[in-house]
């Protein structure tokens, strides 16, 4: 038998110290309600765009927070008193709560909405003391 067909999930701690937290987040179980639909797009060399499907949202209505790696995008409306009836909703309008995991040096530079996508813009900024290093041979 080969090491290969010996290794467990259970061997990830020993080879992978310090990493509980990443073992958790990659393995967990957690459901996706699938809503809102979102594209993650990758937008030159170090930026990126998350675009969401909020058709009819308000800006005044979502928040987005990105603390400790994690991007949190949540919508909120209060019920509308009024003597309106839907006769077919095709349109959720529930609230949400998306999470996205973020790098260290992401950094979020701007949102706004088009065409009923909220988008949000990301960067990722290295700083300088964490670029790799060239050195010549002389």
């Amino acid at each position: 038998m080969t090491l290969q067909n010996q290794l467990t999930m259970a061997d990830f701690p020993k080879f992978f110290l310090g990493f509980d937290r990443l073992q958790s987040e990659m393995f967990s179980n957690a459901a996706d309600s699938g809503y809102p639909r979102y594209n993650v797009v990758k937008v030159g060399d170090a930026g990126y765009r998350i675009e969401l499907a909020i058709p009819g949202w308000d800006k005044s209505d979502v928040s987005i927070v990105m603390h400790k790696n994690v991007l949190t995008i949540e919508g909120k409306r209060e019920k509308a008193e009024n003597d309106e009836t839907y006769i077919h909703k095709g349109l959720s309008g529930k609230g949400f709560q998306r999470n996205f995991k973020v790098g260290d040096y992401i950094k979020l530079t701007k949102a706004y909405m088009e065409r009923g996508l909220l988008c949000i813009d990301l960067n990722e900024v290295v700083p300088d003391a964490d670029k790799p290093i060239n050195v010549d041979i002389l």
